[in-house]
């Protein structure tokens, strides 16, 4: 989850990828004249999205304003809020806020699922983007166990090593480094060993990544 925040999060919190987040929309209801209606278009939002496969959550607590619910839904990363007004009632339409970007788009009733079903696609390519680029911003080179230390003590990062496989290393490295953990390989992709196991100095059987979490 630490890794997870430092790529995705900002000041207002956690940013979530729609294709882990337990919730992907939230509906905000903005109370006005007639509350009655709006509660209505609010709920018929939320039958629809989650007919259409949608993990959704109408927030209809009476107790909290719509902004302090902005600010909650925010720190919680949901990608896509709703928010649904006596304006969007009269027109016939929502509200569709990006938590990645901030940006706010009136949809229409009727363009509702597939405009939300391509917003949560651009909002996962561009976190996957974001990430990447974190990830090349973030990668140093380690050959030897006081490099390794020194770049995770002076900068943190991933560190690209090469380790034995051994479990006492892992460990070594982990107390040594004061909290440097192997977070694992790339993803689908077998790289070559560039050099002896970065603790023990023995013959490396894979390059792996180190990290400390904060």
């Amino acid at each position: 989850m630490g890794a997870l925040i430092a790529i995705h999060g900002d000041d207002k919190g956690l940013v979530l990828p729609p294709e882990i987040a337990p919730i992907q929309v939230v509906i905000v209801p903005i109370l006005g004249k007639d509350d009655r209606k709006i509660m209505e278009k609010a709920r018929e939002v939320e039958k629809l999205l989650k007919k259409n496969g949608f993990e959704v959550k109408l927030d209809d607590r009476k107790e909290y304003t719509p902004g302090w619910k902005y600010n909650y839904w925010e720190l919680r990363g949901v990608p896509i809020r709703i928010e649904v007004g006596p304006i969007d009632v009269k027109k016939k339409q929502v509200v569709a806020a990006r938590r990645d970007t901030g940006e706010k788009t009136v949809v229409k009733d009727g363009k509702l699922v597939k405009s939300l079903s391509e917003l949560l696609k651009q909002i996962q390519s561009n976190l996957i983007k974001k990430a990447d680029k974190f990830f090349k911003e973030s990668l140093h080179e380690a050959e030897d166990f006081e490099t390794l230390k020194k770049i995770l003590k002076e900068g943190g990062g991933f560190v690209k090593v090469n380790w034995c496989g051994k479990k006492e290393c892992a460990d070594y490295i982990k107390a040594e480094t004061e909290g440097g953990t192997i977070r694992g390989t790339l993803f689908g992709k077998k790289e070559k060993v560039f050099g002896k196991c970065v603790w023990c100095r023995k013959k490396a059987k894979e390059v792996v990544y180190i990290a400390k979490s904060y």
